[in-house]
């Protein structure tokens, strides 16, 4: 695993787990997830801003279920279509 590969999970991981506030790990799913972003060649940066508004998001409307990234994944995208115009 590339070292540029390496900074880029570990960024988005940790971000989320911080924003979540619970877990010390990720799903196989999710790390699945950022590995596709990161292939796509999302910026990191956008990546997080999707997963802090979708966290957000998440937060106000209360939902009881557990949240992982591919709920979240929305949100990256809709931040992906707000940095390209």
């Amino acid at each position: 695993m590339s070292q540029e590969h390496q900074n880029y999970l570990v960024t988005v991981e940790r971000f989320f787990l911080s924003l979540k506030d619970s877990g010390m790990a990720l799903s196989a799913t999710d790390y699945d997830l950022i590995q596709q972003w990161e292939n796509r060649g999302i910026p990191v940066n956008i990546v997080c801003r999707g997963i802090e508004n979708g966290v957000a998001e998440f937060e106000t409307q209360r939902q009881s279920s557990r949240m992982g990234l591919n709920y979240l994944k929305v949100f990256v995208e809709e931040e992906l279509e707000r940095s390209r115009i």
